[in-house]
């Protein structure tokens, strides 16, 4: 028989997922603690071991009573406002990109650590294929180039809301959302030809230094595997066939280390994306092009370096350091493609620059749906890019 509990037994569980919610907002996953979720309560650690084993008890408890719903009903609005044009939705959505509740930034971030927090994945694995079968984007799905719009959409609300994470500046999103949903809208006639992804190499150093660039390629790899706060300089070290005192001798403290290997990697990325860009403007089918370039990029060889990408976003939250990098990168790349690009007026380069801003979320938003849903992205782009293209300026392509 079910024991019936008391009210104030009700009140207590209530005020610590609050407090949990709080502390999961102020430091993150990997830095939540039982005495900090404590203190915010007000309350005893005894009393929270009471009711939890651990932390990631914790957060699994926060992503069920506090976060899942409201993530989901954010992606249930997004879906609605591209796929099916609801005006409300797409208000809604809107409102949730231009001031981010803490649910669903919190909820980002569970979604994310979920592959490497049993505790978490237990839930959030389930929860996620479920929306994908209700929304039509399961592997199995018959219509095809909805399964590719579902992804598409969900993909692009997240790249823009890890995007602002480090961003000085705030996002005018509207004109991207829309334009997708018009393209959603379009006739599309598959091509009939095999879908072949460009092949993409992995992401790699290139410094100059032997031994400085087996550190930056170590912390990719830890990154991607256990989060930059578990990114231990011993691990970093051993990854690289090095002492931890290679480290120190080379930066002043392990989070040197981890902005810098940022910092080269995503350079280095985004000069290799600028090429890429100027090479798609003399291809005589933008969009399928443009959808061979994104399968190549959600292939095996960098799924690595998609999983550091955004791992480096959530950490920036919590790191201004990082944040500061991350920011000035991501400026300095938009800036020299609209450059390279050209532009004829103030508005053309205005409107330009909003096409690249965009074209910079979305590989960042697709690296996001394939850590929370595995395999999802082995999609025929061509469906998604194709609309999606014919409706930018030629210019921009």
């Amino acid at each position: 028989m079910t024991r019936r509990r008391s009210a104030s037994s009700i009140e207590t569980d209530e005020r610590l997922l609050e407090a949990a919610l709080d502390e999961l907002t102020a430091v993150g996953v990997d830095r939540l603690g039982m005495i900090g979720v404590a203190r915010r309560a007000g309350m005893t650690t005894g009393a929270l071991y009471g009711r939890y084993e651990n932390a990631n008890e914790l957060a699994a408890d926060v992503w069920r009573s506090r976060v899942r719903d409201h993530v989901f009903a954010f992606l249930d609005d997004t879906v609605a406002a591209l796929l099916d044009r609801d005006p409300k939705a797409f208000a809604k959505v809107l409102e949730v990109l231009e001031d981010p509740p803490r649910e669903i930034s919190v909820g980002l971030e569970l979604m994310v650590c979920a592959r490497r927090v049993d505790e978490l994945e237990e839930l959030v694995a389930p929860a996620v294929d479920a929306w994908m079968r209700r929304c039509g984007a399961s592997v199995r799905a018959r219509d095809r180039r909805r399964r590719a719009q579902v992804l598409f959409a969900m993909g692009s609300v997240a790249g823009m809301l890890l995007n602002a994470i480090p961003s000085s500046r705030a996002g005018d999103w509207e004109p991207s959302l829309t334009r997708i949903a018009r393209s959603f809208a379009r006739d599309y006639q598959p091509s009939g030809s095999r879908f072949v992804p460009e092949r993409a190499g992995v992401v790699r150093s290139a410094l100059g230094d032997v031994h400085q660039d087996a550190l930056v390629d170590a912390v990719a790899t830890i990154a991607a595997r256990v989060g930059f706060e578990r990114a231990t300089a011993s691990r970093i070290a051993r990854r690289a066939n090095l002492t931890s005192g290679a480290i120190y001798a080379r930066y002043h403290c392990k989070d040197d280390l981890l902005t810098e290997a940022v910092e080269v990697l995503l350079a280095q990325r985004f000069a290799g994306d600028l090429a890429v860009n100027l090479s798609l403007r003399r291809s005589p089918d933008v969009g399928a092009a443009t959808a061979s370039m994104i399968g190549g990029y959600l292939g095996a060889p960098l799924r690595e370096w998609r999983i550091f990408r955004v791992e480096a976003q959530l950490a920036s939250r919590y790191r201004p350091d990082l944040a500061a990098s991350l920011d000035r990168i991501q400026e300095t790349a938009i800036a020299a493609t609209v450059e390279a690009l050209g532009w004829k007026s103030a508005a053309e380069r205005e409107a330009l620059d909003a096409v690249v801003r965009f074209a910079q979320i979305v590989p960042l938003g697709l690296a996001f749906v394939d850590i929370v849903a595995p395999g999802s992205t082995n999609v025929d782009w061509r469906s998604v890019f194709v609309p999606l293209l014919a409706t930018m300026p030629r210019r921009a392509g």
